[in-house]
């Protein structure tokens, strides 16, 4: 018996220790990004499939119309910028640059945009930007999550739960996986459901972090949530894929999200960033070169 519980313990040591290394090298990669992304802009280009609600109304007895497919896409300089309002939190910026093929701004300005309203004092012109973005009437949850990693900062982990669950391949990557859930804290997601006229939610997260097997660099991190139960149960799915980058920080590469409505898909986007460069910090922006 004594030899058969040594077996089993040398295993469990082994998973704990894996999971401690992978925290470790988590937490750093978060610390790192978060100094890194307010000084970076990028290029963000979404694709959209959503679920239209039907917009005639028909007599009684007519057959209704059926719910159609619609496919956006949008364009905009990207950056994350941090709100001196929220304990510095940090979110999201974009100024678009054209939608779905029409040009509605140039590069350029956008650039100048977008950097200007990062560095201001306030916050009046990044919450600005954030409504401009609400109103191309996109469907479902479709920002902040670029940042996912900051989940896992020095100050947050702690409230996080990780256990091994094996390993898979992420493009030409082993990689280990971890589950994590959320068991301390404030819920970590804000949902902003329409049905009820735009009333946020707060829910824990939990989902899945996915590291290079050969030093637990962070290369994917997942996210589920739901609430409700059937039919009204609403579950959203989202996959972010992080590279290194020139500046000795993780940033995003892609972000698939899925929004269900009963168990059926109601929306998917598909984000990919590229073109990620520093600006000065100063009155007069400048720009690296590419």
């Amino acid at each position: 018996m004594r030899a058969v519980f040594l077996l089993l313990l040398i295993p469990a040591l082994h998973a704990d220790e894996l999971t401690q290394k992978m925290a470790a090298r988590l937490s750093e990669e978060a610390e790192a990004f978060r100094k890194i992304a307010p000084q970076v802009l990028g290029i963000e280009k979404l694709h959209q499939s959503a679920i239209q609600p039907p917009r005639r109304i028909h007599p009684h007895g007519a057959t209704p119309e059926q719910p159609e497919w619609r496919d956006r896409e949008v364009v905009s300089e990207y950056a994350f910028a941090s709100f001196s309002g929220q304990s510095g939190a940090i979110h999201e910026l974009r100024q678009v640059i054209s939608v779905d093929g029409r040009k509605v701004s140039d590069a350029r300005k956008a650039q100048d945009a977008l950097a200007r309203a990062i560095l201001a004092s306030d916050d009046g012109q990044k919450r600005e930007l954030l409504r401009q973005f609400e109103k191309l009437g996109l469907r479902g949850a479709v920002t902040d999550f670029g940042q996912l990693l900051l989940l896992f900062t020095p100050h947050e982990i702690e409230r996080y739960e990780f256990t091994p669950r094996g390993a898979r391949m992420i493009g030409y990557d082993r990689a280990l996986v971890f589950s994590y859930q959320q068991i301390d804290g404030p819920e970590a997601l804000t949902l902003f459901e329409e049905k009820s006229g735009g009333r946020a939610q707060r829910l824990r997260m939990q989902g899945e972090v996915r590291v290079r097997a050969e030093d637990f660099l962070p290369l994917q991190i997942t996210m589920t949530v739901g609430e409700g139960d059937a039919p009204h149960s609403l579950r959203e799915e989202a996959a972010v894929t992080y590279a290194m980058s020139r500046y000795g920080a993780l940033l995003p590469v892609s972000t698939e999200h899925r929004e269900l409505r009963n168990g059926q898909i109601v929306a998917q986007n598909n984000f990919t960033y590229t073109g990620f460069h520093k600006f000065g910090a100063s009155s007069e922006i400048q720009f690296d070169a590419k």
